[in-house]
């Protein structure tokens, strides 16, 4: 269970997931541990993690019933230890503070049957099946109307999160829209009604004209560090056309996006010596994915957040982005 509260002082919405408190590596070291864990996600593994919710053939196309069970490529299965479940504050007297007892969802994305570390080790087949299983779970759970937003992202290694050495994506659907976005949702209305697009389609038209912090630029994407970069050696990979959702990408251009992921993470862990890294989905909440410019964000974890990030929310980035962008290009 777990309660999701509101800070009215801070505005931040916070998951309170005592179930989380169970699993075998919470406050222990990872590394201590991860040689002695049988990994769940390899394939063979499969009764050490829940119901398989969703599971792709190599092309992409589902599993039926009549398929042997460990003939996956990509399998979809809910996390054991989810942050967001049903809210238990119901009932409760809390004074100044709001809650929600919205049901949230939380599902873990398993790229490979094989034990790989990282985006670089799949093949691009996996890659390919990998984000069609995105698009389907995300589409799932727009359908589902006690849902109101989608958060996909990747946490690889343990310095950037991930509790497991096999490389996996979360999926949580939210049913709340948190202080964030909606100040992305309000600057971005804000410049569709002066200026005819897109906040996010406004800046990459821009650096497409500079390119001072280009990486790399196609007919369907463009690749940079964003001016204003929070880490070093962060990348923004925008759609040249949004096409309204992640979920409608067409299959040619999600296959594009999958390889420049892919692409850009051997690259860092080339220059960088096999960085943790964090992988996200930036995308709005199904409701204004009408007027909205999905992207993904990549961004090495470098240097770790001290007081006077935590204290302000003003971020220090001792790499520019200048420099970072001609570095990987």
């Amino acid at each position: 269970m777990s309660d999701i509260r509101f800070d009215p002082v801070t505005g931040n919405w916070v998951a309170i997931a005592r179930n989380r408190l169970e699993r075998p590596t919470e406050f222990i070291p990872l590394e201590q541990v991860r040689q002695q864990l049988i990994c769940p996600f390899c394939r063979g593994n499969e009764e050490e993690t829940p119901e398989t919710l969703a599971a792709y053939h190599v092309d992409g196309e589902p599993l039926s019933e009549d398929d042997e069970p460990s003939s996956w490529t990509v399998r979809v299965v809910p996390n054991k230890y989810p942050s967001f479940s049903a809210a238990n504050n119901v009932g409760f007297d809390n004074g100044p503070y709001d809650a929600n007892s919205g049901l949230g969802s939380q599902e873990i994305i398993i790229p490979s049957n094989r034990h790989v570390a990282s985006l670089s080790e799949l093949t691009e087949e996996e890659m390919h099946v990998t984000f069609t299983a995105c698009q389907h779970r995300l589409a799932i759970m727009r359908a589902d109307e006690s849902i109101r937003h989608g958060m996909l992202f990747m946490n690889c290694r343990s310095a950037a999160g991930a509790s497991l050495g096999h490389v996996h994506l979360q999926l949580i659907g939210s049913p709340l829209i948190s202080q964030h976005l909606q100040g992305r949702l309000s600057r971005n209305l804000e410049s569709v009604q002066k200026h005819g697009q897109s906040l996010i389609r406004r800046v990459m038209n821009w650096e497409q004209e500079k390119k001072i912090r280009m990486i790399k630029q196609t007919d369907n994407f463009c690749v940079f560090c964003p001016f204003a970069s929070r880490f070093a050696f962060q990348v923004w990979i925008v759609p040249a056309d949004p096409q309204g959702s992640f979920i409608e990408c067409p299959a040619a251009k999600r296959n594009e996006l999958a390889h420049l992921c892919r692409s850009i993470v051997e690259h860092l862990e080339n220059l960088l010596d096999h960085p943790a890294y964090n992988l996200l989905l930036h995308m709005a909440p199904f409701e204004a994915s009408d007027y909205d410019h999905w992207y993904f964000e990549l961004f090495p974890r470098l240097t770790c957040a001290a007081g006077f990030e935590w204290g302000t929310d003003i971020w220090v980035n001792p790499v520019s982005p200048e420099a970072a962008a001609r570095r990987m290009q």
